[in-house]
């Protein structure tokens, strides 16, 4: 078991330092010079593979255990072109425990072809395979899906939430935010000249000094001189988030305080900006008949909540919430004739959660719901991390392994690999080797 335990810990190290699979051989003879008994067995590429499988197995029967003590989840799925030029699904579960939103990553799924047809059935069996539960169960519990708001994932007709809503008609399909934000702000962007000009500006002056050493340099010096911090200047395009275009105008104002003064001449025109960019976010925010339902969750947010006590506050808002879910929460056991009762005590005692547990499983519903697919893009960044150039024939069930890894398991000074190695032990297949010395070793460490 010491051995295993070695071997073990150099596997989830391996995984979790996105270190190529034959590091293993490497690492155990590194082992072995420090004073470490290792054996001889279970050194290769092919056994790192099987242990980090396990050990994302382990991380696989928590999640599992979580969605079936759970009533509510939702799914936020992403697509994207790998570096062997193949189409996947990047796909994450969002559930709320106890009014505590919970994010896991689930799968990431090759597909053969991006149709909504393919991916949704790719969706399925992912849930099947990686929760263990039947579709039934699933759908019983599956309450939103998120996505990017890609026609292929919101299509009226045959898109990915249309099909999913025939299994489960009361499920809630949210286009995140975060896109909706960038649609709105391309949209003001493409009808304002003002502002189509400055993004090639700030393109320009990122190329001019990123394609030159020596142009940067000068800017070193120039902002020394100034006594301005020098920041390097950065790329408005790339993924087209807004943060992007933020970030590019606070250095080229902190490095340039000499245009402020003519920043002050296009005030004009950057109001009329604003004022485009709000009629685009209402238009973007109203959109899919989402809109009654997303305003009464405001209540949610403390912030909302009235100073003094107000009797009013939010039953309206709970009245509609609960017309709309109310078939779902009735097939958990919940008694939605008394939720606004509980409503009401929930707002003289807010952390009252044993007094008010028909409420509060409308709010774990609500926390479940999933408000942009953020997740989804943050794993994708770790997707190309992981299947690089270098390592373009992973397969969709190893990134996944080593994605689960990364994410979700403890870091390498707190691993513990006693239940991955019971795991490994129950579910691993070995052959016996005709090595009489191999052989040896393998039960030695098998019998420890």
């Amino acid at each position: 078991m010491q051995r295993l335990a070695l071997l073990f810990r150099n596997a989830h190290a391996i995984a979790k330092a996105g270190r190529p699979f034959s590091d293993m051989e490497w690492m155990c003879a590194l082992d072995e010079k420090k004073g470490l008994d290792v054996g001889a067995s279970y050194r290769t590429d092919k056994k790192c593979c099987e242990f980090i499988h396990c050990i994302a197995e382990e991380q696989r029967l928590g999640l599992q255990a979580q969605i079936q003590s759970n009533n509510f989840f939702s799914v936020m799925m992403d697509g994207i072109t790998d570096s062997s030029v193949s189409d996947a699904e990047i796909i994450y579960i969002r559930q709320g425990v106890k009014g505590v939103v919970a994010v896991n990553f689930l799968a990431y799924v090759n597909i053969s072809r991006g149709t909504a047809d393919h991916i949704c059935t790719a969706l399925v069996q992912a849930l099947e395979s990686n929760l263990q539960m039947t579709k039934e169960t699933i759908f019983s519990k599956l309450v939103g899906f998120g996505s990017d708001g890609a026609s292929v994932m919101t299509g009226c007709k045959s898109g990915v939430s249309t099909r999913l809503k025939r299994e489960q008609p009361l499920l809630f399909s949210m286009h995140c935010m975060a896109h909706r934000l960038e649609l709105g702000f391309k949209a003001v962007v493409g009808e304002n000249s003002f502002m189509t000009t400055f993004s090639e500006l700030l393109f320009s002056i990122y190329n001019f000094y990123h394609s030159s050493a020596l142009n940067r340099e000068n800017l070193k010096s120039s902002c020394a001189a100034a006594g301005v911090k020098f920041l390097a200047p950065s790329r408005v395009g790339g993924t087209r988030w807004l943060p992007h275009t933020m970030l590019a105008l606070k250095k080229l104002w902190s490095m340039y305080p000499a245009l402020m003064q003519h920043f002050e001449q296009l005030k004009a025109d950057m109001k009329c900006l604003v004022d485009g960019l709000t009629a685009q976010l209402e238009k973007q925010l109203g959109e899919n008949g989402t809109d009654d339902v997303t305003s009464a969750m405001h209540f949610l947010s403390l912030h909302s909540w009235p100073h003094q006590a107000n009797e009013e506050f939010g039953n309206q808002d709970v009245a509609l919430l609960l017309r709309h879910f109310g078939p779902i929460l009735e097939k958990c056991g919940v008694d939605v004739s008394v939720d606004l009762t509980e409503w009401n005590l929930l707002k003289d005692i807010v952390t009252a959660q044993d007094n008010c547990p028909n409420v509060l499983q409308l709010v774990d519903l609500l926390l479940s719901l999933p408000a942009s697919s953020a997740d989804c893009e943050r794993g994708f960044s770790l997707t190309k991390v992981i299947k690089s150039d270098w390592r373009s024939r992973l397969r969709d069930t190893m990134v996944t392994d080593l994605m689960t890894v990364q994410l979700h398991s403890p870091e390498i000074g707190d691993f513990d690999p006693a239940s991955s190695i019971l795991t490994w032990k129950g579910t691993c297949k070995r052959r016996l080797s005709l090595n009489i010395s191999d052989s040896n070793s393998d039960d030695e460490m098998e019998s420890e």
